[in-house]
């Protein structure tokens, strides 16, 4: 279910998207609850002090499922902000679907492709159960 403090969150992380990847993720925007960076696309090391964790990997999303995200979308709330390629975003996506997540913002970024694989910052989040795609 969907409570105030989630819209609140959300309201404060929205704004802060379309900035670019130095604007939107050099200083984190609060509301986010962790940061996941796919190391394939440079930057990805501008957050060494994030006041939320920052979990990166290499585009397979394998550790960061069964390591972070499998036991955190158990819970209630938990935002989650990231910079990743468009393959691990569609497989994060499909596995946000199943916990009752969504993608709320989506927005290709202007970095270099890396193996034809395009950089999308994005931020998936719970969503009520009368909300529909």
């Amino acid at each position: 279910m969907t409570t105030r403090r989630d819209i609140l969150k959300w309201g404060a992380v929205l704004p802060a998207l379309g900035t670019g990847w130095h604007g939107a993720f050099a200083a984190v925007p609060q509301g986010l609850d962790a940061l996941v960076l796919d190391t394939r696309f440079p930057g990805s090391q501008d957050l060494a002090n994030a006041p939320v964790p920052v979990w990166r990997f290499a585009g397979d999303v394998t550790p960061l499922w069964t390591g972070h995200l499998a036991a955190r979308w158990r819970e209630r709330g938990h935002v989650l902000g990231g910079i990743t390629g468009s393959d691990a975003l569609f497989v994060l996506e499909m596995l946000a679907e199943h916990r009752g997540r969504r993608v709320v913002s989506r927005t290709a970024l202007d970095l270099p492709r890396v193996n034809g694989v395009q950089a999308y910052r994005w931020i998936i989040a719970p969503h009520h159960p009368s909300v529909t795609a």
